[in-house]
């Protein structure tokens, strides 16, 4: 059995450390998300490395020299009272008390001000979810939060409808990068987009977004290998009234996916979602290596999953979303003795931009 107590911090500037978390990484999903295709060593490294606000506290589980799990705890700038917990765990050692200890040792790493904990987990089925969540999640003292559903569409065959045009307002779109005039509209409605779409439980607040930070953010997708499509709707007055953002895999074959997807209050109900939307995949379409795109849609978010249907989007995997409040008469989280048998496994809880 591994000693779990074998639990230390990674150097986020060791480039052999950081391959080796993304073997981890990569091995736990493959082994619960059938056909997953994962960004890259040298672009996760630059998401890890990245001056973007997250500051990032990493953690490996250690058989003697051999990492076996990786996980880490990642707070971001706009929001310091939340932490993203996840782990990976090699899926020959699960069942051993290895993710559950790192998900500890992750809180225990996490800052005084943060009073809440937050995990995401993909699983094909909602079966799986089920599982995991009273095989692993629960006993640590996660609950949850919200469930989405994650669909696909396969960009090179499927039947768009034609282009839609809306009285009053113009649809525009650009690749990496809105015109310096759109950059600050455009950085506000990115800050917007986790609030005001349905979250369940999670009461997501407003994230200011800088124009630089939009800029960074482009640089980064940039120097990962992706490119990067944004469809605005502009009103009369030339201000935005609605915004979407499509990124391409960075690696051959993987899925394009969308970042997010908004419509300002004053604006809805005249068909914008699905005017920009569409404008976004017909340019992405033309795009050397844009086949599959996924979508990641809450499920209370009724308008926007009818907006996937209509554009040809089927469910492929699900996710939900944990939380888990601190609770600060308890100096310690409650680490589970290693088990040969649980009933689930941490093989992939991952923090996630993917927006609608």
């Amino acid at each position: 059995m591994v000693d779990v107590m074998d639990i230390r911090p990674l150097d986020v500037s060791d480039d052999r450390a950081m391959r080796s978390a993304y073997a981890v990484e990569t091995a736990a999903n493959v082994h619960v998300r059938p056909g997953w295709l994962g960004a890259g060593a040298e672009a996760r490294m630059l998401g890890w490395r990245a001056d973007s606000g997250w500051t990032n506290r990493l953690l490996g589980a250690w058989d003697r020299e051999r990492l076996v799990g990786f996980g880490a705890s990642m707070t971001h700038d706009s929001e310091p009272d939340t932490a993203w917990i996840f782990a990976w765990v090699l899926p020959d050692l699960q069942h051993r008390g290895i993710g559950s200890a790192l998900v500890c040792a992750a809180e225990e790493q996490s800052p005084a001000a943060v009073v809440r904990f937050v995990a995401r987990t993909y699983r094909p089925t909602l079966d799986a979810i089920a599982a995991l969540s009273s095989g692993f999640l629960e006993p640590l003292g996660f609950a949850s939060a919200t469930t989405e559903t994650v669909f696909e569409l396969d960009l090179r065959t499927a039947p768009l409808p034609q282009p839609t045009t809306v009285l009053g307002y113009t649809v525009a779109s650009h690749v990496d990068g809105v015109p310096e005039s759109l950059r600050e509209q455009v950085a506000q409605i990115m800050g917007l987009v986790d609030s005001e779409a349905p979250n369940g439980e999670l009461g997501w607040l407003e994230s200011p977004v800088t124009p630089a930070e939009y800029l960074e953010e482009i640089a980064l997708w940039n120097a990962q290998g992706s490119t990067v499509v944004e469809t605005v709707a502009l009103d009369a007055e030339g201000d935005v009234a609605a915004w979407t953002c499509l990124v391409t895999s960075e690696t051959p074959g993987g899925h394009a996916r969308v970042e997010g997807t908004l419509v300002l209050k004053q604006h809805r109900g005249r068909g914008l979602g699905l005017a920009v939307k569409l404008a976004n995949l017909q340019v992405a379409r033309t795009l050397d290596g844009v086949g599959r795109v996924r979508t990641s849609t809450d499920d209370q978010n009724t308008w926007m999953r009818s907006i996937n249907t209509m554009l040809g989007f089927v469910p492929v995997e699900f996710e939900a979303i944990f939380q888990k409040i601190r609770e600060p008469e308890l100096s310690r989280c409650h680490r589970p003795r290693p088990a040969r048998h649980p009933t689930s496994s941490p093989s992939a809880m991952i923090p996630s931009t993917t927006r609608s």
